[in-house]
């Protein structure tokens, strides 16, 4: 990530839903209200970034933006769709069993808390974020005077900071509190031991009842961190936008990795698991989704 710009990977999400909430077929699978936000974020983008979206999402040229896909991991676009809306039933579930509190690090342009804040006045969100792609978002969002009193944005370089130290700061986070930590499309680009860090602090921090929500790479067959459809393309990408996958489990690990630090793993999704459930009654074949992702929850023990 660059330090002075928004996160590739954020913008690249923010457009995807953008795209997708054009699409005729699959358009309902976006979160309602998710594509406004994102087309506000990237209204905020840096002009580049901005006309490359407008060009792709326009109705002459989105052949391209599906060319564009095909060549680098098929599916991705719709994979994203699916995994927020998987995310945000696991939050809202978490929230009817009693959570008072969301945390979100490497929110990126996600448009959970926002989306959910103002629906849930009693639960406290907390997004966590790189100061520049969170300048962008927060920028945008208190123009639009979109944010109420339980919606905290704390910007922090977690390559410099703790996540600990960054809740800390956050004088509406309460330690001990049944909460719901939601860490999306972001562990497989820390090690192991940064992985283990960010969940010691869940498990410590976490009151009962609290739950994990989050998403790893599953490795292929041959070992190799990467989505299971990918072609030789993205890795190439990965290493210009210096966002490399570096970790990955493989479901049989994840009970006694989640064990040590105090969770149940609760359910597993993979690619087919979410074509299963979004996709049922669907007239036509489905579209096909990216592979090697999988969308897991835990609880506390």
């Amino acid at each position: 990530m660059r330090e002075d710009r928004p996160s590739s990977t954020a913008t690249l999400i923010a457009a995807a839903t953008v795209f997708l909430d054009g699409d005729s077929r699959v358009g309902g699978l976006v979160p309602p209200g998710a594509a406004a936000y994102c087309r506000r974020f990237i209204a905020a983008a840096p002009a580049s970034t901005r006309a490359a979206v407008n060009a792709l999402c326009h109705p002459a040229l989105r052949w391209l933006a599906r060319l564009a896909e095909r060549s680098t991991v098929p599916g991705l676009m719709l994979h994203f769709m699916l995994r927020k809306r998987m995310i945000e039933s696991a939050v809202t579930e978490a929230i009817s069993r009693g959570a008072s509190q969301v945390v979100v690090p490497g929110a990126g342009f996600d448009t959970l808390a926002l989306r959910l804040h103002c629906s849930h006045p009693s639960v406290t969100f907390i997004e966590i974020d790189h100061p520049a792609t969170q300048r962008c978002k927060r920028v945008t969002v208190e123009a639009d005077q979109a944010a109420g009193g339980n919606l905290v944005f704390q910007p922090a370089d977690l390559t410099r900071q703790t996540l600990e130290e960054a809740l800390l700061c956050v004088p509406a986070y309460r330690r001990g509190a049944n909460s719901v930590f939601v860490i999306e499309g972001v562990l497989m680009y820390l090690t192991y031991k940064e992985v283990s860090a960010l969940f010691q602090v869940f498990g410590t921090h976490g009151g009962s009842g609290s739950r994990v929500v989050f998403t790893v790479m599953e490795p292929t067959a041959g070992g190799r961190i990467d989505f299971h459809n990918a072609t030789p393309l993205v890795r190439r990408l990965l290493r210009l936008w210096r966002e490399p996958f570096k970790s990955g489990f493989v479901v049989a690990e994840l009970p006694a990795f989640l064990h040590k630090f105090g969770f149940v793993l609760n359910s597993v999704a993979n690619a087919g698991n979410l074509r299963a459930r979004y996709f049922a009654g669907f007239a036509g074949n489905p579209p096909d989704t990216a592979r090697g992702e999988l969308i897991c929850i835990a609880d506390k023990r």
